[in-house]
């Protein structure tokens, strides 16, 4: 069974391996003379003075990215599960070419790594275009499903995957540059808000059982009745029940803090 840390764990993983990303891209643009969006697409980064940079940001990124997107796909179940697995291997697929775009260019074979960087870096854009789609898809569909019990995502964050999906279109047909650009900070926004909507949510280690922090007291209360029934039916000893009280104690913990700073103020 996984952790509630472990799973808390991949989240962050893929929102601090986005906004490290996010943070840099400018940092190099700005470092690279001569460099504007309008003419030079994102990859060419790696060409210029601050390639290291670039480097670092893409290898980061591509390789926090993928224990997120094998998060989502626990999480995003009994919806549509050919959907589901696929894009989970379109995800994984593509941040392996994400982190390979940031290979720095070897001189002596310059024209082998240009074909190669040039095949990781269409599949890093058209792959996170794809995968998002279908994310997004599920997202969309997911309180259509009695069965779906993960975490209740916003339906804006659907419909802002499926614009990217037409972006992305935009870009194969016109390989505009800035459009390349416009398609890299909507990717970088989306995978930042999905990972906030997964953060809002506390996972107790249940299946099916999500909860914000303003629904901590109810939380409480449902997993104290829930220990008295085990004790009613001699089951305490069961593994359920050491979960129970873990998550209670886990509660008692975050309202205390609550409390202690609410008294502070």
């Amino acid at each position: 069974m996984v952790s509630r840390k472990e799973t808390r764990m991949e989240v962050l993983f893929g929102f601090f391996g986005t906004l490290f990303v996010a943070i840099i891209l400018p940092i190099a643009a700005c470092l690279t003379p001569g460099y504007t969006p309008l003419r030079h697409a994102v990859s060419s980064l790696g060409e210029g003075q601050a390639k290291s940079l670039f480097s670092i940001g893409f290898v980061v990124a591509g390789s926090l990215l993928i224990p997120f997107f094998l998060y989502l796909e626990r999480e995003l179940v009994n919806i549509e599960d050919n959907i589901r697995r696929l894009a989970t291997g379109i995800s994984v697929f593509t941040c392996v070419c994400i982190a390979l775009v940031g290979i720095i260019p070897d001189e002596t074979y310059i024209e082998a790594f240009l074909i190669f960087h040039a095949f990781v870096a269409v599949i890093a854009f058209t792959g996170s275009g794809i995968y998002i789609v279908l994310y997004s898809i599920l997202m969309y569909q997911g309180p259509k499903s009695k069965l779906y019990k993960g975490p209740a995502f916003k339906k804006y964050v659907a419909y802002y995957g499926f614009i990217i999906g037409g972006v992305l279109l935009l870009l194969l047909i016109t390989l505009n540059p800035l459009i390349e650009w416009i398609l890299t900070i909507l990717i970088i926004i989306w995978v930042l808000i999905t990972a906030i909507q997964c953060i809002a949510f506390k996972f107790f280690n249940i299946p099916g059982v999500y909860y914000k922090r303003s629904q901590y007291p109810e939380a409480l209360k449902l997993f104290e009745d829930a220990i008295d029934i085990l004790d009613n039916l001699n089951l305490s000893d069961e593994p359920i029940a050491d979960t129970l009280k873990e998550n209670i104690n886990f509660i008692k913990r975050e309202l205390d803090y609550k409390q202690s700073k609410s008294d502070d103020r």
